[in-house]
């Protein structure tokens, strides 16, 4: 087996091993810039699955965020994943991993996306919490085009008008809340698919060519231990 110095020296003369720059700046030493990069390639990756899923939307999924690499003896790691301030942290995996309807997943997929047969996540019932009927609303509130309009009547008189204005806010609260209500419960028919933007992109941003050059970098052979945590 290649020597550590040896190699380092494959490696070329992008990284750092010296730890600190002048001027006080950080600089990153070859194991843990080759830890970053996959980071960094690993987050991109998911972005673009959420994107193509069309899973951005108020951009909780795609603030993922890596931690610095910590080292402890021989070995090195990091964390990805979300703050826990960031609502996605409690619900990403559903969506990572889709989550089976009631009678499992019915109705035709959209391009890409895949039947949660193996999610260890289904819905028990149809009952529905105010939570999930909020977030709904919530949503559609931030997509009105998906809310059909009704026709506006003309050559009302002001008083026909106020009254019309005050008709319409009171109808167009409770149709967008049984709108929301309606789709709780078909989500829940139906159940969530799977998008596998964690799961998926695992292999790809820390697979082979990545534990090969983590290797070179120790000058010795590597375990790679994945740990995935949720609550």
């Amino acid at each position: 087996m290649a020597s550590i110095s040896q190699a380092q020296a494959s490696l070329g003369s992008d990284f750092d091993f010296g730890g600190i720059a002048r001027g006080g700046e950080v600089k990153l030493n070859s194991v843990e810039a080759i830890m970053a990069q996959a980071a960094v390639e690993f987050i991109e990756l998911a972005k673009k699955r959420l994107t193509e899923r069309k899973k951005i939307d108020t951009g909780n999924l795609s603030d993922i965020v890596v931690s610095s690499v910590t080292q402890n003896g021989t070995k090195y790691s990091l964390t990805i994943g979300y703050d826990k301030s960031n609502p996605a942290s409690k619900y990403y995996d559903f969506n990572d991993k889709g989550v089976k309807g009631i009678g499992g997943f019915k109705g035709k997929l959209p391009s890409g996306f895949h039947e949660p047969t193996n999610s260890p996540y289904s819905f028990k019932n149809l009952r529905l919490s105010s939570g999930f009927i909020d977030s709904i609303t919530r949503w559609y509130l931030r997509h009105k085009n998906y809310i059909r309009n009704e026709d506006q009547r003309r050559n009302l008189t002001g008083l026909q008008q106020r009254r019309r204005t005050l008709g319409n806010v009171v109808n167009q609260t409770e149709k967008l809340r049984n709108l929301a209500i309606a789709t709780a419960r078909n989500i829940k028919r139906k159940g969530i698919s799977r998008t596998g933007f964690f799961e998926d992109n695992i292999d790809i941003a820390f697979g082979p060519e990545f534990q090969a050059k983590l290797a070179q970098a120790l000058g010795q052979d590597i375990a790679l231990n994945i740990k995935q945590t949720f609550s």
